[in-house]
Protein backbone atom coordinates (compact mmCIF):
# COMPACT_ATOMS: atom_id res chain seq x y z
CA UNK A 1 0.00 0.00 0.00
CA UNK A 2 1.55 3.26 -1.04
CA UNK A 3 2.06 5.62 1.49
CA UNK A 4 0.99 9.12 0.08
CA UNK A 5 4.06 11.91 0.89
CA UNK A 6 2.66 14.37 3.06
CA UNK A 7 3.79 18.06 1.76
CA UNK A 8 4.28 20.89 3.93
CA UNK A 9 2.00 23.38 4.83
CA UNK A 10 2.01 26.44 2.72
CA UNK A 11 3.33 29.21 4.67
CA UNK A 12 1.13 32.38 5.06
CA UNK A 13 1.76 35.08 2.90
CA UNK A 14 3.66 37.63 4.86
CA UNK A 15 2.53 41.24 4.41
CA UNK A 16 4.62 43.46 2.11
CA UNK A 17 6.89 45.71 3.65
CA UNK A 18 6.57 49.28 3.17
CA UNK A 19 9.91 50.86 1.57
CA UNK A 20 11.22 52.47 4.47
CA UNK A 21 11.36 56.59 4.47
CA UNK A 22 14.36 57.94 3.36
CA UNK A 23 15.83 60.83 5.85
CA UNK A 24 15.25 64.50 4.57
CA UNK A 25 18.40 65.22 5.01
CA UNK A 26 19.30 62.08 2.46
CA UNK A 27 16.80 64.00 -0.19
CA UNK A 28 16.40 66.57 -2.78
CA UNK A 29 13.02 67.66 -4.02
CA UNK A 30 12.43 70.06 -7.03
CA UNK A 31 9.83 71.92 -4.86
CA UNK A 32 11.20 73.82 -2.99
CA UNK A 33 14.83 72.69 -2.89
CA UNK A 34 15.85 73.48 -7.02
CA UNK A 35 12.89 75.42 -8.25
CA UNK A 36 13.01 78.58 -5.66
CA UNK A 37 16.71 78.68 -5.90
CA UNK A 38 16.42 78.86 -9.56
CA UNK A 39 13.71 81.69 -8.78
CA UNK A 40 15.86 83.80 -6.73
CA UNK A 41 18.39 83.03 -9.08
CA UNK A 42 16.27 84.27 -11.92
CA UNK A 43 15.05 87.76 -9.28
CA UNK A 44 18.37 88.77 -9.10
CA UNK A 45 19.75 88.17 -12.51
CA UNK A 46 16.89 90.15 -13.52
CA UNK A 47 17.27 92.97 -10.79
CA UNK A 48 21.08 93.34 -11.64
CA UNK A 49 20.52 93.35 -15.85
CA UNK A 50 18.31 96.44 -15.40
CA UNK A 51 20.71 98.28 -12.96
CA UNK A 52 23.46 97.39 -15.27
CA UNK A 53 20.87 98.95 -18.69
CA UNK A 54 20.04 101.76 -16.41
CA UNK A 55 23.79 103.17 -16.11
CA UNK A 56 25.39 101.58 -19.02
CA UNK A 57 24.69 102.60 -22.29
CA UNK A 58 24.34 99.36 -24.97
CA UNK A 59 27.41 99.60 -27.47
CA UNK A 60 24.51 99.12 -30.23
CA UNK A 61 25.61 99.97 -33.86
CA UNK A 62 23.32 100.41 -37.13
CA UNK A 63 21.36 97.99 -39.06
CA UNK A 64 23.41 95.14 -40.45
CA UNK A 65 25.43 95.57 -43.47
CA UNK A 66 26.52 92.88 -45.10
CA UNK A 67 28.96 95.06 -47.49
CA UNK A 68 30.33 96.45 -44.47
CA UNK A 69 32.60 93.85 -41.24
CA UNK A 70 32.67 96.15 -38.00
CA UNK A 71 35.99 96.00 -36.57
CA UNK A 72 36.49 94.65 -34.45
CA UNK A 73 33.99 91.78 -35.46
CA UNK A 74 33.87 89.17 -32.61
CA UNK A 75 32.63 85.95 -32.55
CA UNK A 76 29.58 84.71 -29.58
CA UNK A 77 30.79 85.14 -26.43
CA UNK A 78 30.86 81.22 -25.70
CA UNK A 79 33.20 81.07 -28.92
CA UNK A 80 35.70 84.06 -27.77
CA UNK A 81 37.85 81.55 -26.03
CA UNK A 82 38.42 79.70 -29.79
CA UNK A 83 39.14 83.24 -31.32
CA UNK A 84 41.32 83.76 -28.67
CA UNK A 85 43.56 80.97 -29.76
CA UNK A 86 42.97 81.44 -33.44
CA UNK A 87 45.68 84.46 -32.61
CA UNK A 88 48.53 82.29 -30.97
CA UNK A 89 48.17 79.00 -32.84
CA UNK A 90 47.60 77.22 -35.95
CA UNK A 91 44.25 77.30 -36.91
CA UNK A 92 42.90 73.69 -36.95
CA UNK A 93 44.44 73.05 -33.43
CA UNK A 94 42.66 75.86 -32.11
CA UNK A 95 39.25 75.82 -33.50
CA UNK A 96 39.10 71.89 -33.76
CA UNK A 97 41.17 69.67 -32.61
CA UNK A 98 42.35 71.21 -29.59
CA UNK A 99 38.40 71.56 -27.95
CA UNK A 100 37.86 67.85 -29.63
CA UNK A 101 40.46 66.65 -27.07
CA UNK A 102 39.14 68.59 -23.90
CA UNK A 103 35.51 67.45 -24.93
CA UNK A 104 36.78 63.67 -25.13
CA UNK A 105 38.82 64.03 -22.11
CA UNK A 106 36.02 65.14 -20.19
CA UNK A 107 33.84 62.78 -21.69
CA UNK A 108 36.64 59.64 -20.65
CA UNK A 109 36.82 60.66 -17.16
CA UNK A 110 33.84 58.38 -16.08
CA UNK A 111 35.94 55.36 -17.29
CA UNK A 112 38.97 56.19 -15.95
CA UNK A 113 38.36 56.89 -12.50
CA UNK A 114 36.01 54.36 -11.52
CA UNK A 115 36.24 54.60 -7.67
CA UNK A 116 32.85 54.64 -5.58
CA UNK A 117 34.39 56.14 -3.15
CA UNK A 118 32.87 59.88 -1.75
CA UNK A 119 31.43 59.62 -5.33
CA UNK A 120 28.79 62.11 -5.85
CA UNK A 121 30.37 64.17 -3.34
CA UNK A 122 31.49 68.20 -4.05
CA UNK A 123 35.58 67.84 -2.93
CA UNK A 124 35.52 64.26 -2.12
CA UNK A 125 39.26 63.62 -1.61
CA UNK A 126 41.46 65.23 1.08
CA UNK A 127 42.89 67.91 -0.40
CA UNK A 128 40.58 68.63 -2.79
CA UNK A 129 39.69 72.52 -2.16
CA UNK A 130 42.92 73.36 -2.10
CA UNK A 131 43.58 71.34 -5.28
CA UNK A 132 40.60 73.72 -7.24
CA UNK A 133 42.01 77.19 -5.92
CA UNK A 134 45.24 76.72 -6.77
CA UNK A 135 44.68 74.90 -10.11
CA UNK A 136 42.09 77.57 -10.85
CA UNK A 137 44.55 80.39 -10.04
CA UNK A 138 47.36 78.98 -12.00
CA UNK A 139 45.55 78.34 -15.27
CA UNK A 140 44.24 82.41 -14.81
CA UNK A 141 47.93 83.09 -14.30
CA UNK A 142 49.49 81.03 -16.93
CA UNK A 143 46.60 81.84 -19.72
CA UNK A 144 47.14 85.48 -18.50
CA UNK A 145 51.01 85.30 -18.90
CA UNK A 146 51.06 83.77 -21.83
CA UNK A 147 48.01 86.01 -23.79
CA UNK A 148 50.42 89.13 -22.63
CA UNK A 149 53.65 87.63 -23.50
CA UNK A 150 52.59 87.05 -27.08
CA UNK A 151 51.81 90.67 -27.73
CA UNK A 152 55.24 91.91 -26.41
CA UNK A 153 54.57 95.31 -28.79
CA UNK A 154 51.91 96.64 -26.69
CA UNK A 155 52.76 95.06 -23.08
CA UNK A 156 56.92 95.35 -23.61
CA UNK A 157 57.23 91.71 -22.74
CA UNK A 158 59.53 91.91 -25.88
CA UNK A 159 62.14 93.55 -23.72
CA UNK A 160 62.73 90.45 -22.50
CA UNK A 161 64.25 88.89 -25.37
CA UNK A 162 65.86 92.10 -26.65
CA UNK A 163 69.22 90.70 -25.92
CA UNK A 164 69.09 88.81 -29.20
CA UNK A 165 70.77 90.58 -31.40
CA UNK A 166 69.94 92.19 -34.68
CA UNK A 167 70.55 90.79 -38.01
CA UNK A 168 72.91 91.76 -40.17
CA UNK A 169 71.13 92.25 -43.56
CA UNK A 170 74.31 92.71 -45.59
CA UNK A 171 75.31 89.06 -44.45
CA UNK A 172 74.69 85.98 -46.73
CA UNK A 173 74.67 83.71 -43.79
CA UNK A 174 73.60 84.80 -40.48
CA UNK A 175 75.58 82.19 -37.80
CA UNK A 176 74.38 82.61 -34.49
CA UNK A 177 70.05 83.68 -34.01
CA UNK A 178 69.46 87.21 -34.81
CA UNK A 179 66.19 89.01 -35.18
CA UNK A 180 65.28 91.07 -38.17
CA UNK A 181 64.44 94.19 -37.40
CA UNK A 182 61.63 96.14 -40.15
CA UNK A 183 63.40 99.40 -38.49
CA UNK A 184 66.99 98.89 -38.86
CA UNK A 185 67.18 102.23 -36.14
CA UNK A 186 65.06 100.25 -33.60
CA UNK A 187 65.95 96.54 -32.42
CA UNK A 188 63.10 94.87 -30.98
CA UNK A 189 62.77 91.29 -29.10
CA UNK A 190 60.14 88.49 -29.91
CA UNK A 191 57.01 90.12 -30.16
CA UNK A 192 55.05 87.00 -30.55
CA UNK A 193 56.03 83.38 -31.03
CA UNK A 194 54.90 84.11 -34.71
CA UNK A 195 58.35 85.62 -35.20
CA UNK A 196 60.32 82.54 -34.73
CA UNK A 197 59.07 81.62 -38.26
CA UNK A 198 59.35 85.18 -39.45
CA UNK A 199 61.96 87.24 -37.94
CA UNK A 200 64.38 84.57 -36.23
CA UNK A 201 67.53 83.59 -38.55
CA UNK A 202 70.72 81.53 -38.11
CA UNK A 203 72.64 79.36 -39.77
CA UNK A 204 74.32 76.02 -39.19
CA UNK A 205 76.84 74.45 -40.76
CA UNK A 206 75.40 71.39 -43.17
CA UNK A 207 76.52 69.26 -46.07
CA UNK A 208 75.24 69.46 -49.93
CA UNK A 209 72.76 67.16 -49.78
CA UNK A 210 69.21 67.33 -49.77
CA UNK A 211 68.91 70.63 -52.05
CA UNK A 212 71.83 72.51 -49.77
CA UNK A 213 74.48 73.77 -52.10
CA UNK A 214 76.13 76.96 -49.74
CA UNK A 215 77.03 74.27 -47.08
CA UNK A 216 74.70 76.17 -44.79
CA UNK A 217 71.60 75.15 -43.34
CA UNK A 218 69.32 78.71 -43.00
CA UNK A 219 66.60 79.16 -40.67
CA UNK A 220 63.72 79.71 -42.06
CA UNK A 221 64.78 80.03 -45.45
CA UNK A 222 65.99 76.47 -46.51
CA UNK A 223 63.02 74.96 -44.40
CA UNK A 224 60.10 76.72 -45.38
CA UNK A 225 59.07 74.64 -48.84
CA UNK A 226 60.11 70.89 -47.77
CA UNK A 227 58.57 68.93 -50.32
CA UNK A 228 56.21 65.34 -48.57
CA UNK A 229 56.29 62.12 -49.99
CA UNK A 230 54.72 61.70 -53.00
CA UNK A 231 53.90 65.57 -53.76
CA UNK A 232 54.04 64.48 -57.44
CA UNK A 233 50.32 62.98 -57.26
CA UNK A 234 48.08 65.39 -58.83
CA UNK A 235 44.19 65.14 -59.05
CA UNK A 236 41.18 65.30 -57.74
CA UNK A 237 38.44 62.80 -56.15
CA UNK A 238 35.13 64.38 -55.75
CA UNK A 239 36.07 67.31 -53.69
CA UNK A 240 39.02 65.94 -51.71
CA UNK A 241 42.25 67.66 -53.48
CA UNK A 242 45.30 65.37 -53.64
CA UNK A 243 48.56 66.63 -52.38
CA UNK A 244 49.86 67.73 -55.70
CA UNK A 245 52.84 69.85 -55.04
CA UNK A 246 52.47 70.03 -51.07
CA UNK A 247 55.35 70.87 -48.91
CA UNK A 248 56.06 71.45 -45.23
CA UNK A 249 56.47 75.12 -43.76
CA UNK A 250 58.88 73.62 -41.03
CA UNK A 251 59.23 76.73 -38.84
CA UNK A 252 55.37 77.69 -39.50
CA UNK A 253 54.92 74.44 -37.74
CA UNK A 254 57.20 75.17 -35.03
CA UNK A 255 55.85 78.63 -34.22
CA UNK A 256 51.87 77.99 -34.66
CA UNK A 257 51.79 73.96 -33.46
CA UNK A 258 55.14 72.88 -31.80
CA UNK A 259 55.94 75.70 -29.42
CA UNK A 260 52.04 76.38 -28.48
CA UNK A 261 51.10 72.80 -28.05
CA UNK A 262 54.18 71.93 -25.84
CA UNK A 263 53.99 75.08 -23.88
CA UNK A 264 50.35 73.80 -22.99
CA UNK A 265 51.61 70.38 -22.39
CA UNK A 266 54.23 71.20 -19.95
CA UNK A 267 52.64 73.72 -17.92
CA UNK A 268 49.68 70.96 -17.19
CA UNK A 269 52.47 68.33 -16.42
CA UNK A 270 54.20 71.18 -14.11
CA UNK A 271 51.30 71.86 -11.89
CA UNK A 272 50.67 68.07 -11.62
CA UNK A 273 54.12 67.00 -10.69
CA UNK A 274 54.59 69.94 -8.23
CA UNK A 275 51.18 69.08 -6.26
CA UNK A 276 52.42 65.86 -6.24
CA UNK A 277 55.85 66.41 -5.04
CA UNK A 278 54.07 68.15 -2.06
CA UNK A 279 51.67 65.51 -1.14
CA UNK A 280 48.75 66.72 -1.67
CA UNK A 281 47.69 64.37 -5.42
CA UNK A 282 47.33 61.29 -3.89
CA UNK A 283 44.76 59.39 -6.51
CA UNK A 284 43.60 60.04 -9.72
CA UNK A 285 40.56 61.52 -8.87
CA UNK A 286 43.08 64.55 -7.85
CA UNK A 287 44.79 64.42 -10.88
CA UNK A 288 41.50 64.55 -13.12
CA UNK A 289 39.94 67.61 -10.48
CA UNK A 290 42.96 69.80 -11.49
CA UNK A 291 42.84 69.13 -15.31
CA UNK A 292 38.87 69.79 -15.16
CA UNK A 293 39.53 72.94 -13.58
CA UNK A 294 42.30 74.38 -14.73
CA UNK A 295 40.60 73.56 -18.55
CA UNK A 296 37.36 75.69 -17.28
CA UNK A 297 39.63 78.58 -15.63
CA UNK A 298 41.61 78.61 -18.91
CA UNK A 299 38.29 79.18 -20.54
CA UNK A 300 36.69 81.64 -18.67
CA UNK A 301 40.13 83.48 -18.55
CA UNK A 302 40.76 83.33 -22.51
CA UNK A 303 36.73 84.17 -22.98
CA UNK A 304 37.28 87.51 -21.01
CA UNK A 305 40.16 88.31 -22.69
CA UNK A 306 38.71 88.23 -25.64
CA UNK A 307 35.34 90.30 -25.16
CA UNK A 308 37.62 93.18 -23.19
CA UNK A 309 40.72 93.07 -24.01
CA UNK A 310 40.67 92.60 -27.77
CA UNK A 311 40.11 96.09 -30.19
CA UNK A 312 40.72 96.65 -33.63
CA UNK A 313 42.58 94.41 -35.67
CA UNK A 314 42.46 92.18 -32.00
CA UNK A 315 45.27 94.28 -31.03
CA UNK A 316 45.27 93.66 -26.72
CA UNK A 317 44.70 96.77 -25.53
CA UNK A 318 42.86 97.85 -22.20
CA UNK A 319 38.60 98.04 -22.47
CA UNK A 320 38.28 102.04 -22.24
CA UNK A 321 40.28 102.03 -25.36
CA UNK A 322 38.03 99.71 -27.28
CA UNK A 323 36.24 101.08 -30.24
CA UNK A 324 34.23 99.91 -32.89
CA UNK A 325 35.10 100.88 -36.57
CA UNK A 326 31.49 100.59 -38.22
CA UNK A 327 33.97 100.39 -41.68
Amino acid sequence: MAVEAQRPAARPAEPARPRPKREREEEVLVWPDLVFIEFVAAVLFTITFLLLSVFINAPLLNHANQDVTPNPSKAPWYFLNLQELLLHMDKSWAGVLLPTVALAFFAVIPYLDRSRQAQGVWFGTKYAVRLTVIAAVYAVVVSAGLVIFDAGDRTHTESLTRWIPSCDTQAAHQGSPCLRDADPTKHEGIISVKDVSKRLQFSVPFPNIWGIHDKNLDWPGDLDHIPVPLNNVCGNIGSFHLWCDMHLNIPVIMSDQVIPLSTIAFLAVLIIYVLFRLGWVRTRRDVFLIMFTAVMASYLTLSMIGSFFRGQAQALIPPWDIKVDEG
